[in-house]
């Protein structure tokens, strides 16, 4: 399912451990729920709003000595950032995804650089090592907002997962749409309702909780759930748009890449095979597809 989904088998994992006790675990979850209803809504926002994070591989540490650090003014907190390629005549910004790092977009940088782009990764907010530890899809949204106008508009964007909704819902305001010009989403994640049910079936609630979660949150960012939904969303866009998805992948339904595309006026999709949800940032072949397809003049 999505990098949210994906955190709370994380935290399935570290926490609950064996899987005898991650049933008893749910099972007091799920009496917890329907018990004190509005306490456990409470406890699963504070969850489902609260990115995971975990150690930097060394792969992304070797990328990070290729660029130079970056902060931009995020709020009231900072957005780090790396660049690297200087001088170049075209901007490429990669968008990570729920619980990542810009760095995992790192294997994009060099091919970008040769080609002839300047490339800037960053972390969202509450993520990596940006301000904060909580974040939300408005927050990621409006940092995607942030990092192009700081950039004074980009060429390209490449967005995995849960960033490519993000980048989504920042296209949908004017003042982001005309500074970019084309976009690659990478295993996109799309649908936020079925975000929140696949959250509460996960980490133990009952089907109870997934509506009261999604009204908490309405209310919190004053945004409807439903204007989050990237497929209505699509239909208004008109930046041209390359979907890379593998249809083995676990964590976002192939199917959501596959809706995306059609949804998407003149979208263009690539199938893989046998990359899963992350092996498909550094492939060599949709690296090279990548590159080709934002190089396009």
């Amino acid at each position: 399912m999505l990098d949210v989904i994906d955190s709370r088998v994380a935290f399935k994992k570290s926490t609950i451990g064996r899987s005898k006790m991650a049933a008893t675990v749910r099972i007091l979850v799920r009496g917890f729920s329907h018990l004190a209803p509005r306490m456990a809504t409470k406890v699963a926002s504070r969850i489902f709003l609260r990115p995971p994070k975990s150690a930097m591989p060394l792969r992304e540490r070797w990328w990070a000595t290729e660029a130079e650090e970056m902060s931009v003014l995020y709020g009231g907190g900072h957005l780090a950032a790396w660049r690297w390629g200087w001088g170049g005549r075209r901007r490429v910004l990669l968008v990570h995804g729920w619980g990542g790092r810009g760095l995992q977009l790192g294997a994009m940088a060099q091919p970008l650089v040769e080609a002839g782009f300047d490339v800037i990764a960053y972390d969202a907010p509450g993520h990596g090592l940006s301000s904060g530890s909580r974040s939300s899809l408005p927050a990621m949204a409006d940092a995607v907002g942030t990092m192009v106008r700081s950039l004074g508009g980009v060429d390209g964007i490449i967005a995995h997962s849960f960033g490519a909704s993000a980048c989504t819902n920042a296209l949908a305001r004017p003042q982001t749409t005309p500074d970019v010009q084309r976009l690659v989403y990478l295993s996109p994640a799309t649908d936020m309702v079925g975000l929140t049910e696949q959250f509460t079936d996960l980490v133990g609630f009952g089907p109870h909780i997934a509506p009261r979660l999604r009204r908490g949150i309405e209310r919190r960012f004053r945004v409807p759930f439903e204007e989050w939904q990237s497929l209505g969303i699509a239909r208004r866009m008109h930046h041209p748009l390359l979907v890379v998805h593998d249809r083995e992948d676990r964590e976002v339904s192939f199917a959501e890449g596959e809706a995306l595309t059609q949804a998407w006026p003149g979208a263009e999709l690539q199938a893989t095979e046998g990359l899963g949800h992350r092996r498909i940032l550094q492939q060599p072949s949709v690296v090279e597809r990548v590159v080709s397809f934002l190089d396009t003049h």
